[in-house]
Parts: C-alpha cells; structure tokens; sequence
C-alpha cells in the first residue's frame, strides 16, 4: 500500500522510527521497492554520486528531473521526495514556484525538498501556499558548504543551537511537512523531535530523531569517494561488482563465455547451404 504522508506523522506520533534512504536510478528503486523503507529521496548528492562532480553545487534542474524520473517508475510504494538543486528556488519566490511545480509535474513526487532556513523562508513558504508539499533541510547545509568552509558538525555554540532551533520553528511555522536536519549535535536534533510536530529525520544528527536517511550507495559500498563518519556499511557491493566482471572477463579470455549450450545453433549442413548464394 502506498506510503502517504499521515502515515509518516502516524509513526512519529507512535514514536516509532521511519526509515529513508537515496535512490537516483529506476533499477535502484525497483529494488527499495522491495525493501522495508518508508521514503526514498533522490537527493542532489547524485550530482556526486552518479556524475562524479565534486559538490552538488553542479547538478542542473534538468539532470535532478531525469533522475527522478527513473526512480518515480520503479517506486510505487515508498513516499517520494525530490531535491531542488542549488539556484532553482533561491533567486526569487517566482522562481521557486515555477521550478518547485516543474518538478511536481514531470515527476510525479510527492514532496520536493529545500535546503535553508529563515533566510528563504519566504522561498519556502510561497512553494508551500501554492499547493506543494515541502521537507525542509537544516543544520549543515551542503549547498553552503563553502559558506562553511567545508562540511562542519552545526550546533555546538550557543548561537549555531539557537539558530536551527529557530529555523526549524519557522519551517513549521510555514507548513513544512517534515524536516531533515544534517550533521548537527544530538541535543538540538531531540530537542527539534521533541517539540515539533513534524517528523524530524536525522542525517548524521543523532538518533534522537523521527527516522533516519542516508545516501544508499554509502551504506552498500557503492560509493567510496566519500563515506561519512556516521555511516555503516553494511554491503561490499563495488567488490562483488569487481569480483564478477573479473571472471567474466576470465571466462571472455580463456573462451569459456558464453557457455556451449546457451549458443544459437545452426547444422553446418544448414549452413553450406546458405553460403553456396554467396
């Protein structure tokens, strides 16, 4: 049965834990599909992960459309959001409107997330009056990194603390459906969880959250450029895809693929007779 967002709000208000991870491709989703997972977010971090860009600054509105799309056809189940890539809502409340829609549309999604707090608020909260749901992100946020400096733990001064705390307030002050808060202490994430409404999901924030998301491809070694510090992983499967593209190619070289009883055959009787016309 298809997620909805009541059903996310139902697990929090029975505080048990929702479960959301990434997915950038259609074969990637049919497979979640299949998992127990109750979101799938195809996150900017593709910009990374699928076109090996060295931020998600880089990735267009075009390339997060395509994308989305892939996963929207083998997802059925899972509630799907998508992410607004950098300078596709931050210019202008028009902006926002116009490109947070296109991606509605041409996706099928059922949320769109935004990177940002009381600064874009106005952004946000225009998207969400004009009839689309948003998850707001807050805390570190990766398309600010060079605001940062880098990808810093958020929150550990008074002043940081105070002001997530406050942006996640006014993100639900606005309508925000849900939250993503990143690489943030503990205490602010609980603090958030507990006096919010709604969901709270963590990434590299704690556990003292609604749930919990994570880059797919960083949890199945699928992706070793980068692993956070806060990741498990769980699967080697760049070594299985290695191991077995390495005896493929044993098998190519020694003349062992494809196997004799998986080749088209034809008598060479069959055959002489169709070469006379030559």
């Amino acid at each position: 049965m298809k997620i909805k967002y009541k059903d996310l709000l139902e697990k929090k208000k029975n505080n048990r834990k929702a479960v959301l991870v990434t997915a950038y491709d259609y074969s990637m989703a049919k497979v979640l599909e299949k998992c127990r997972v109750d979101a799938v977010l195809v996150g900017d971090s593709a910009s990374m992960v699928m076109l090996g860009n060295n931020s998600t600054l880089e990735i267009s509105l075009d390339e997060m459309i395509v994308f989305s799309k892939g996963v929207r056809k083998g997802l059925k189940t899972p509630y799907l959001i998508v992410d607004m890539p950098f300078m596709s809502y931050q210019p202008s409340r028009r902006d926002a409107i116009k490109n947070c829609g296109r991606v509605m549309k041409e996706t099928r999604c059922d949320a769109v997330k935004m990177e940002g707090g009381r600064e874009l608020i106005d952004r946000i909260k225009a998207v969400i009056d004009s009839g689309i749901p948003v998850c707001g992100h807050i805390g570190m946020k990766p398309q600010s990194f060079k605001k940062y400096g880098g990808y810093p733990i958020m929150g550990y001064n008074e002043e940081e603390a105070l002001s997530i705390i406050r942006d996640g307030i006014a993100l639900e002050k606005a309508g925000a459906e849900m939250i993503i808060i990143e690489s943030t202490v503990d205490l602010v994430t609980k603090y958030l969880k507990e006096n919010l409404s709604i969901p709270v999901y963590s990434i590299g924030s704690g556990r003292e959250s609604d749930g919990q998301i994570v880059v797919v491809n960083d949890i199945i070694g699928f992706y070793s450029d980068f692993v956070p510090r806060f990741i498990n992983v769980y699967e080697n499967i760049s070594g299985r895809i290695e191991n077995a593209v390495n005896r493929f190619s044993a098998d190519v070289e020694k003349g062992r693929f494809p196997q004799d009883k998986k080749i088209p055959k034809m008598s060479k009787e069959e055959f002489k007779k169709i070469i006379k016309n030559l």
